[in-house]
This record gives C-alpha cells, structure tokens and sequence, in this order.
C-alpha cells in the first residue's frame, strides 16, 4: 500500500515539474521532470522484461527468454539517448528565456516533494533485505540531489544571469545522453554473443579438467545471454574404447560440476553442451585436408 502511495506522488511530481517548468520557463525544472519521467518508464521497462525473462524454454524459444533482459536495456537505453535528445532540442530552441519568478517557488515545491518521496520510500525499505530497493532508494537520493541542483540553479538565474538554468539543464541532458550510451555498449556483448574473458575460459577449462585427468578439452564455446547468465558448447575428446554410457556419465559430472562451481562466483549456466569426439580424430581430419 505505501509502496502504491509512493508510486502515485512521484507520477505526480513529474508531472507538476514538466508544467510547471514549460509554463514558468524554468527550463532545468523542466529537464528535471523530463528525468523523473524517464525514471519511471525505466522502472517499468525494466520489471516487464525482466519478468519475460524468467519465463521457461517453449517451443518458439529453445533455449528461453533470457535475452529479453538485454533487449529490454536496449530499448531503456535508446529511450534515454531519445529523451535526451527532445528536451536538449527544447531547452536549445528557448535558452535565452529567463525563469519567471513564480518557477522559484515551482522548484521549491517539487524539493519539499521528492523529499517527501525519499523519506516514504525510506520506510518503506527499512525492514527489507532487497539489495535492488537500495539500488533504486540510492538512484531516487541523487534525484533529489538534483532537484536541490535545480532550485539553486533557478535562484542565481534569477540573481545573476538567466542562462544559468539553461546551462544546467543541458547538463542534466548530456548526462541523460551518457548514461544511454554506456547502458548500449554494455548490453550489446549479451546481444551479439561476445565471449567472455579469456580469463573465465581458463577457468572453465580447469573445472572441466579437474573432473576427469583422461581426457581433454578441444575447444570452448561460450557467450553471455545476460548480465549474470552463460551459455556452454564444449568439444572434448576421449578414449575411444568409451561406451556411450560411459561418456554419457562423464557429461553429467562435468556439467553438474561446472553448474555448481560457476554459481559460486554468481554466474549461472543457462545451457551446457557437450561434444565428444575420440581422441586424436581432430588431428586425423586436419591430415586427410
């Protein structure tokens, strides 16, 4: 219930700042709610493809839904480079309009607001051990950090010179911009099946070896299908004189083991294939070439 509370004042805030900002010409305001409206289309963003994500393998999506998480940070990022682009064309198209009085007063407002949101959500938080409520408490903190930014920027426009507040909402904007652009170049590896370090392919080696000392690893395959999520293909080669069970149990092992010792450095393997081939068969085919 408090939670729905909160949610209701904060759409309420962004909409107070975004008119109020348009009709008083106070133009980091109105940057300021443009902000604030991204946020919540973020947060709702986030949780919708979040939760397709989870959703099971079926018989359109083989291997799951777990790259809809990063589709949907593509999307949140290219909104956000979008968003940024609209209101720094706004605030360029009316940088020498000065703020009129009353939009002090409007920042005010919307200050005494956020705060009234940062001290409910805090609550709110208080008894819950939700590192990703912290996170948003944390992002909702340096919001109000920059709403104060606003009301001090309207005060010395009004003082000094009227294009401080345009100056500060073209900050709010680039730095809008930068953070959808670093949100594309991180997702895009979950995208386009980028490999991981070298180093956790060492790592990966290891643990398969360390199962069996009678056979070996001709090649790793693997990718990232999101922030925490991997995918596996292994080629590994064997005694030929191996039965099929044989080697069907050492799949087993190793992929069991692999499971178990990559969640212990919080990486889950959302897919393990492994090849056998005997060994040497590699080095035949490369001859008969």
């Amino acid at each position: 219930m408090l939670l729905r509370f909160i949610f209701i004042i904060y759409v309420s805030t962004t909409i107070f700042k975004i008119i109020s900002g348009i009709i008083s010409g106070n133009n980091a305001l109105f940057s300021d709610g443009v902000d604030s409206l991204k946020n919540l289309m973020t947060l709702f963003l986030s949780a919708f493809f979040f939760n397709l994500s989870q959703e099971e393998a079926d018989k359109t999506h083989h291997w799951g839904h777990k790259k809809y998480d990063a589709f949907g940070s593509l999307i949140i990022s290219v909104f956000q480079i979008f968003i940024s682009g609209i209101t720094a064309t706004y605030v360029i198209l009316n940088f020498k309009r000065a703020p009129e009085e009353v939009s002090l007063k409007y920042s005010v407002a919307s200050l005494v607001m956020m705060t009234i949101i940062i001290i409910l959500f805090a609550l709110y938080i208080r008894d819950k051990k939700s590192s990703a409520m912290r996170s948003e408490f944390f992002h909702e903190a340096i919001d109000l950090l920059q709403t104060f930014f606003v009301v001090v920027s309207t005060y010395l426009s009004l003082k000094f010179l009227p294009e401080i507040n345009s100056i500060f909402s073209l900050i709010i904007c680039a730095l809008l911009f930068l953070n959808g652009a670093v949100g594309i170049f991180r997702v895009e590896k979950f995208l386009v099946d980028r490999a991981p370090s070298q180093e956790l392919i060492s790592k990966i080696k290891e643990l398969v070896l360390e199962e069996k000392s009678d056979i070996s690893v001709r090649e790793i395959k693997t990718s990232f299908s999101s922030e925490r999520t991997i995918r596996l293909e292994l080629t590994i080669q064997i005694d030929g004189n191996f039965s099929l069970q044989e080697a069907h149990n050492i799949a087993h092992q190793i992929e069991q083991n692999l499971k178990q010792k990559l969640k212990e450095i919080n990486l889950e393997v959302e897919n393990c294939s492994i090849h056998f081939e005997p060994k040497g068969a590699h080095m035949t085919e490369i001859v008969r070439k």
